[in-house]
């Protein structure tokens, strides 16, 4: 389908700033010029699209629909039980009232959440599935927990939304990493969105009711997590774009 064409730095410049890292950052515009990309890959680009129409595009089911057009994916099936679903809408009343300045991050963008398949990780995200975060039972063990694997998720949900209206690498880009976690295979925009996430667990944990022993040792895992990920960065700028090392210069910007 045909797309609006998108400048460099669109997120930054346009928005305000980037999700998380940015507390100038104008959800309203970015959701906007999502929900517009949308509406010109599916219908292209010869029509203004109304508001209803921008709407309808950030409706999870019609992004992943969308999405589908170009990365053929099957979304998982399933639900949560009435009781995990209470627990997620806690996790995001906690979040919410331990850092007021993601307030709009965490209400604006709608989100489903799906139960994970056994044996495939605590949570998980895909850019082929927009809107959509899986959690697997383990998530549920406790409340830090819990809020933590939903702020990670939504953190990977935001960052997908920006590369919608702009790539993080260069289009055929084949270059792969491990992880600082050991995890194979990613690609040079998925260790942004690790490096990503870093920056807001980090930020979270300090404010949870936790014993002491508890928030250190996960504070001191994240830290050296964050180093990893920082490490990697130099050996995959030849493969970012400009928008991709606007996002790696700012990551890096962020207090350890």
């Amino acid at each position: 389908m045909d797309t609006a064409p998108l400048t460099p730095l669109f997120v930054p410049a346009y928005c305000g700033g980037w999700p998380f890292l940015d507390d100038s950052l104008d959800t309203r515009r970015l959701l906007t010029a999502a929900a517009g990309t949308r509406v010109a890959r599916r219908d292209g680009t010869h029509a203004a699209p109304t508001p209803h129409d921008l709407a309808a595009a950030l409706a999870p089911a019609e992004a992943v629909r969308i999405r589908a057009l170009d990365l053929p994916k099957p979304l998982p099936h399933g639900t949560l039980t009435p009781d995990q679903a209470q627990q997620v809408r806690q996790a995001v009343r906690l979040i919410a009232q331990l850092a007021p300045a993601w307030v709009p991050l965490l209400s604006a963008l709608p989100l489903v959440y799906l139960p994970m398949p056994t044996g495939r990780g605590i949570s998980a995200s895909s850019f082929a599935w927009p809107q959509h975060i899986l959690l697997a039972a383990e998530a549920f063990d406790s409340q830090a927990v819990l809020a933590e694997q939903v702020l990670h998720e939504t953190f990977h949900q935001w960052l997908y939304l920006c590369e919608e209206l702009a790539a993080l690498q260069h289009s055929g880009c084949t270059h792969r990493i491990t992880l600082p976690s050991g995890t194979s295979g990613r690609s040079p925009a998925e260790l942004l969105g690790a490096a990503h996430v870093t920056c807001g667990l980090a930020r979270l944990w300090p404010l949870l009711d936790v014993p002491a022993p508890v928030r250190d040792q996960r504070l001191a895992h994240l830290a050296a997590y964050r180093h990893g990920c920082l490490a990697l960065i130099d050996t995959v700028r030849p493969c970012l774009t400009e928008h991709g090392h606007a996002l790696a210069d700012k990551i890096l910007e962020v207090p350890a």
